[in-house]
């Protein structure tokens, strides 16, 4: 009998022993390419299209017509080109943000500095289905105003979130702006305080019809600068608002509705965690209170750019890190559904930290279960900055497991 329970109780460690190293490997790189030519092109936003291949869009100063232009690339499911355009004019123009739209199109924000009233203002471009332009539109006043993040509503109009300089009470404040299938404005807001920067990068619309917003602040928390949550009604105006962080840098920078109508926000902090700068998640209820947060990295820094709830309900986190690998490189995290880690991986050149560095700016998963990464390298490719795409694939046991007791 002892000898029975001693083999029960091997078992049983093994069995949890075996589960903890399951994921701890990052599945295999199916694929990866590089686009561009002599000059910088980035990557900053990447989704998988109907036809299963993918679009990415960012910027150029390679091809176009001025110094940067926005860059939309087309994909088939191996990565290869399709084709690509370029949007803008003679001076500076940025695209960050790209989604498909219910008529098999593609919306682009970003900002612009060819076209508009001010120094800067924000850009909204519509394609139709093979990157040709249907129109555009600018939206700003006589200062610097940036787009960063933009969704269709389910009126087929568009939210737009960004900064301002422009309008609000602070030097740069949050600025949301509500347009319908046209791009005409419907309404404008902004939210902020008398600080330098309250900074949205990323907007969802949510399951109440309304939106939530995050970003940063250093009107409002506790530190130098804290993560700033922002969750208003389909008219844009404010229901309530959080901040997270300690007593040092703390920034959100992609924010998601999760299906419990919580929320799940990555971006940095210095106050927390095990470095300079640590990947922070933070999952939060329906009303932003805080459930649980998550620090990932090492000694150096660690930044979560993108982050998105997977089919398991765990998620999925990019960014870079200088603490792992031997430069700057893609920094992949895999988490269950608390935000334990179940693998990471860091994908790049070896090399001097001046000369090779890799990020990743977005990510998703794919509908087999695997992952597509954007961001740009200057390890690989053919000029100074090149945009990287990595095709992960999804997790896999290795090997056959049977369990028999003993």
């Amino acid at each position: 009998m002892k000898k029975k329970n001693t083999i029960g109780t091997i078992g049983v460690i093994f069995c949890i022993i075996f589960s903890t190293l399951l994921f701890a490997q990052a599945p295999d790189t199916l694929w990866t390419k590089t686009y561009g030519g002599a000059g910088d092109d980035r990557g900053y936003s990447v989704l998988q299209t109907t036809d299963n291949g993918y679009i990415i869009t960012g910027y150029t100063n390679s091809f176009g017509a001025g110094s940067y232009d926005v860059w939309l690339l087309k994909t088939d499911t191996n990565g290869d080109t399709l084709w690509t355009k370029t949007y803008g004019g003679t001076e500076w123009d940025f695209g960050f943000s790209m989604q498909q739209t219910t008529d098999n199109c593609y919306i682009i924000t970003g900002y612009t500095k060819s076209f508009g009233a001010g120094s800067n203002d924000v850009y909204l471009i519509k394609t139709d289905m093979n990157g040709d332009t249907l129109w555009t539109k600018t939206y700003g006043g006589t200062n610097s105003d940036k787009g960063w993040s933009v969704q269709q509503t389910t009126d087929n109009g568009y939210i737009i979130a960004g900064c301002t300089m422009s309008f609000g009470p602070g030097g740069e404040d949050f600025y949301l702006i509500k347009t319908d299938e046209r791009g005409d404005t419907l309404w404008t807001k902004t939210y902020g305080g008398p600080g330098i920067y309250d900074y949205a990068y990323s907007v969802q619309q949510t399951t109440d019809n309304g939106y939530i917003i995050a970003g940063y602040t250093n009107s409002f928390g506790a530190g130098n600068y804290d993560v700033y949550l922002v969750k208003t009604d389909q008219n844009g105006n404010t229901l309530w608002t959080k901040t997270y962080g300690g007593t040092q840098y703390d920034t959100g920078w992609s924010v998601q509705q999760t299906p419990d109508n919580g929320y799940i926000i990555v971006g940095w902090t210095s106050s927390f965690g095990a470095g300079n700068y640590d990947v922070y998640l933070i999952k939060t209820d329906q009303n932003g209170n805080t459930l649980w947060t998550k620090t990932y990295g090492g000694p150096i820094y660690d930044y979560g750019r993108s982050v998105q709830q997977t089919t398991d309900d765990g998620y999925i986190i990019a960014g870079y890190t200088r603490s792992f690998g031997a430069t700057v490189d893609v920094y992949l995290i895999k988490t269950d559904s608390l935000g334990d880690t179940l693998w990471t991986g860091v994908y790049g050149l070896t090399g001097n930290p001046s000369t090779h560095s890799d990020k990743a700016f977005s990510v998703q998963q794919t509908t087999d279960n695997g992952y597509i990464i954007v961001g740009w390298t200057t390890s690989f490719g053919t000029g100074d900055d090149d945009v990287y795409l990595l095709r992960i694939a999804g997790e896999q046991i290795v090997g056959d497991f049977n369990y028999d007791g003993y």
